[in-house]
């Protein structure tokens, strides 16, 4: 199990050269082993989660749209605009809000004090983004930026290039995606109800808001299904209870972020005490559960992949789990031919 605490990061400042551009960065996966725009195709996270703080008046990033990857954000503290398309939208503490791929955004803070967000993203292995306030794209891999001079695809290639090329234009009338309105992908935490849920000896117990789902999101469905590359929800826990029974998946990740409370995580390892600001990733193959041992209420945020397939193991009652479908069972024995003739 990785484990660490928010307070021992780093925060690393990030300027442009007139600080119209300004943040904070904290790191979460990096700290916990991640590898900077790497996913698992390259040994890193399936997700990358960070904290960035924001002075007043000044922007995360330029204007800009991704060809693959899709982000979600959570207002921890502040207040801020969100540029989409030719439209602002407000944002305030507990706001949650996702971007999709192809859509142009931009994370300003409007407010008086420090505007501090929480950032999930996935890690396609290519993307690219377009910035239309210079007219620039930036490519990720190999790390470079540019404008586009049109040409043809044999430009060059058995003659020297013609000079004097005309800047790039998008052909007329080219299809451009559509996007539901950021109201629709917006929501304040404080608005959505706790849905409860408990296990019939009451060992088990807790409420939960599906964040994702609130802003569209299929359960348990990967992304071009309907779903988001990653989901997340806010759970809470009273004293005395588990979130889970003890578990591993075989390709799931998922990462906790503690907000408040007291409690303990359980691995093969033993069990680690976490409180507010601990944050915990498990790795598929790594049985875990979390259990309140404190006095208060347990709050945590949940990151989790979504695979197109999952298999969870159960070693205190030696049973298994598929998530499609949604099927619970013990294995009894059986050859490969079995049956079959």
């Amino acid at each position: 199990m990785k484990h660490i605490h928010l307070r021992d990061l780093v925060w690393d400042e990030l300027q442009s050269p007139t600080r119209k551009f300004h943040s904070f960065c904290c790191n979460v996966s990096l700290a916990l082993g991640g590898l900077r725009n790497t996913g698992l195709w390259g040994g890193g996270h399936p997700f990358d989660v960070q904290i960035r703080r924001v002075p007043p008046g000044a922007a995360v990033c330029p204007f800009h749209s991704h060809l693959a990857q899709s982000e979600l954000f959570v207002v921890r503290a502040g207040h801020g605009t969100v540029r989409v398309g030719g439209e602002t939208h407000p944002v305030k503490t507990g706001d949650v809000f996702y971007q999709p791929p192809g859509e142009a955004h931009q994370l300003i803070n409007s407010g008086t004090a420090d505007l501090e967000v929480l950032i999930i993203a996935d890690n396609p292995p290519l993307d690219a983004c377009y910035y239309p306030d210079s007219d620039k794209w930036g490519l990720r891999p190999p790390g470079k930026f540019f404008r586009m001079v049109e040409c043809d695809y044999l430009d060059g290639e058995d003659a020297a290039p013609s000079p004097g090329n005309a800047p790039y234009q998008p052909a007329p009338g080219a299809t451009q995606p559509v996007f539901a309105p950021l109201a629709q992908r917006k929501v304040s935490i404080d608005d959505l109800s706790w849905g409860k849920f408990d296990s019939p000896g009451m060992k088990f117990r807790g409420e939960s808001k599906a964040l994702s789902e609130a802003i569209g999101a299929k359960r348990n469905t990967p992304a071009g299904l309907g779903g988001h590359p990653f989901d997340l929800e806010l759970g809470r826990l009273p004293p005395g209870f588990s979130g889970c029974p003890f578990h591993s998946h075989a390709a799931q990740w998922e990462l906790f972020i503690f907000v408040s409370g007291d409690g303990t995580v359980r691995t093969a390892e033993g069990l680690t005490p976490v409180t507010a600001g601990d944050v915990v990733l498990h790795p598929p193959g790594e049985a875990h559960q979390f259990t309140n041992t404190g006095s208060g209420d347990l709050l945590y945020f949940l990151v989790a992949d979504n695979p197109t397939l999952d298999v969870s193991h159960y070693p205190d009652s030696n049973k298994w789990g598929i998530t499609s479908p949604h099927k619970f069972f013990r294995a009894a024995d059986a050859s490969y031919w079995e049956g079959e003739e």
